[in-house]
């Protein structure tokens, strides 16, 4: 199986609807570096024993809990899709982990697919530059799908879906974590739509989706929901590290020529994350599984 997909501006026109995501990670690229060397770009899971001053094992134990609800540890073969893969240190880990599996990374962004081709050369991940609501994939040909803290960008999540179970062998698991709107934001207070504005466009997120529509997505009637966990408490610990990171990082770019708008905007929106998560009434972070019907 080819292992190399080289990323090309051309995978990406410049009229795409999707252009403002791809523009928004390459241009926060080295900010992300700040949040994690490694190249996670993620909220942590902590859990009893894991040091919450430390990063990097709560992003790892994310990574853990998704591949534990995709039930990675019983498969002696098979193809994972990360889809919204970042720089690719997910799938960079999972192949660590699995070895005997094959995980293939998607991203959007050009920068993206460059860096983790660079960061991982040696790991057994296929890595894809495109648009997750089209895949490379033929029919069927998928063991397991997961979205972490990416499907929040599309703005038409069951087309996305649609695809990702188009892919997927018959019961398969299509994974997802993010934040979720518990309500409508029309029917939340002035103060909290200031708050979640601040965060998801800032992020070159349209607008998180709401939890009871998300519940019930069903990719054209071929996925169930089989687990739907709320975990927000558990990213409590990491989510605190963004006060004093953005603090840091607000003192390195002012001190620094040439920085663009999205650097400044990922900026604010890291600003607001910490009273979009004490905002329970309105906004809970879930993982949600599906499988797909035999």
């Amino acid at each position: 199986m080819n292992r190399s997909h080289t990323p090309s501006s051309s995978t990406l026109p410049q009229t795409s609807p999707r252009a403002e995501i791809s523009d928004y990670y390459d241009d926060t690229l080295l900010d992300y570096d700040m949040w994690s060397p490694e190249g996670y770009l993620h909220f942590g899971y902590w859990r009893p024993y894991l040091n919450p001053f430390v990063r990097r094992p709560m992003l790892e134990e994310m990574n853990r809990f998704i591949f534990q609800h995709l039930g990675l540890a019983d498969w002696h073969e098979g193809a994972v899709a990360d889809l919204g893969c970042g720089v690719g240190a997910v799938s960079r880990f999972g192949s660590q982990l699995y070895p005997q599996l094959e995980f293939h990374a998607m991203s959007i962004s050009p920068g993206q697919i460059a860096s983790a081709m660079q960061r991982h050369s040696a790991q057994r991940v296929t890595y894809h530059c495109g648009d997750y609501h089209t895949l490379p994939f033929e029919d069927e040909s998928i063991s397991g799908v997961f979205y972490l803290e990416s499907l929040c960008h599309s703005t038409q999540p069951e087309q996305a879906l649609n695809e990702a179970a188009r892919v997927l062998k018959p019961g398969g698991r299509i994974v997802m974590t993010d934040g979720y709107l518990r309500r409508p934001l029309q029917q939340t207070s002035p103060l909290f739509r200031t708050i979640v504005k601040g965060v998801a466009h800032n992020w070159a997120v349209p607008m998180f989706h709401e939890l009871e529509l998300a519940r019930r997505w069903t990719g054209d009637g071929r996925l169930r929901l089989v687990k739907d966990i709320e975990c927000g408490w558990r990213l409590g610990p990491s989510a605190l590290h963004a006060a004093h990171l953005t603090t840091l990082h607000f003192l390195k770019l002012a001190l620094k020529r040439g920085v663009t708008s999205w650097q400044w905007r990922h900026l604010t929106a890291s600003a607001y994350t910490i009273a979009l998560g004490l905002y329970r009434r309105h906004f809970h972070y879930h993982l949600l599984a599906f499988e797909k019907g035999s």
